[in-house]
């Protein structure tokens, strides 16, 4: 086998990694793939989004993490209210991140539940479920 093939190989096989994992790098920050899925109904949705109140949603993001897109359209859908600390924007923001030994984004405090991981509806639901 050339050497040249071999690189080109091994290039595939780190992107599909890294794409399978969800985790990809948005100027040094690491944006964690969304899970956006779910068992709850539209109408249970929109009925926790009423009861949410300013502050108690925080969405740390980046401007071009498509992951942060994702999630802030998916809480804007079903009408969540949220705060919003963009850490590119924001040296505060970065700093409360790292703070928080956050090593990725989206990164969101639901009611005090830290999820490290992304967003994920699931989790998301859960939180509010539980805290609520």
């Amino acid at each position: 086998m050339s050497r040249k093939f071999i690189v080109v190989a091994a290039i595939g096989v780190i992107a599909w990694a890294g794409i399978r994992s969800g985790i990809f790098h948005h100027r040094g920050i690491n944006s964690i793939g969304a899970s956006i899925s779910g068992d709850v109904s539209e109408e249970e949705l929109r009925r926790l989004a009423s009861k949410v109140s300013e502050g108690e949603i925080v969405i740390y993001t980046t401007t071009e993490c498509p992951y942060c897109a994702q999630a802030k359209a998916w809480m804007t859908q079903y009408g969540f209210t949220y705060t919003e600390c963009d850490t590119e924007a924001s040296r505060d923001c970065a700093d409360e991140l790292e703070k928080l030994r956050g090593n990725g984004v989206p990164y969101l405090i639901v009611r005090g539940h830290h999820m490290k991981e992304g967003f994920d509806s699931d989790e998301f639901v859960s939180a509010l479920r539980d805290s609520g």
